[in-house]
């Protein structure tokens, strides 16, 4: 008996027709193991490049928190000057209120004062050096 062809199959390949299976001799876990030069190089300059933007990120960040910073303090200081300007202007005007002649002529003639038509002159020439004799006098008897 011989097998029956199914139209669509084709006969399986006979033995000789298989390929050719070498086997190379290795060096199993011996072989070296490096990696390639190539490789090491371009994992260091990534790892430099990596390094390089971080800290030109770290450098950017702290100038920027800088310069916040003095941004802020000019601002304050400029708000506390007009302040101090304003406060100023209004104590010049005040002193000039408070020190004005009319205002004090005004108080002083609500508390039931007038002005001096002439002034008056006291001489305490005579009693002063009769006090100076007086007193020269009791010195003396002290020390005795």
């Amino acid at each position: 008996m011989q097998p029956e062809t199914y139209a669509g199959h084709a006969s399986a390949p006979t033995p000789s027709a298989r390929p050719r299976l070498d086997v190379v001799t290795g060096a199993g876990r011996e072989a070296s193991q490096e990696v390639s030069p190539q490789f090491t190089h371009c994992v260091k300059v990534f790892a430099v490049l990596a390094v390089l933007f971080v800290a030109i990120g770290v450098f950017r960040v702290a100038l920027a928190g800088l310069t916040t910073a003095t941004l802020n303090n000019a601002a304050t200081l400029s708000n506390e000057l007009t302040e101090a300007q304003e406060q100023s202007s209004e104590l010049e005007v005040m002193r000039a209120v408070y020190g004005s002649s009319t205002r004090i002529r005004d108080l002083a003639e609500g508390y039931g004062m007038v002005t001096a038509d002439s002034g008056i002159t006291l001489d305490f020439t005579e009693y002063v050096d009769s006090s100076a004799d007086t007193g020269a006098s009791a010195l003396s008897a002290l020390g005795q």
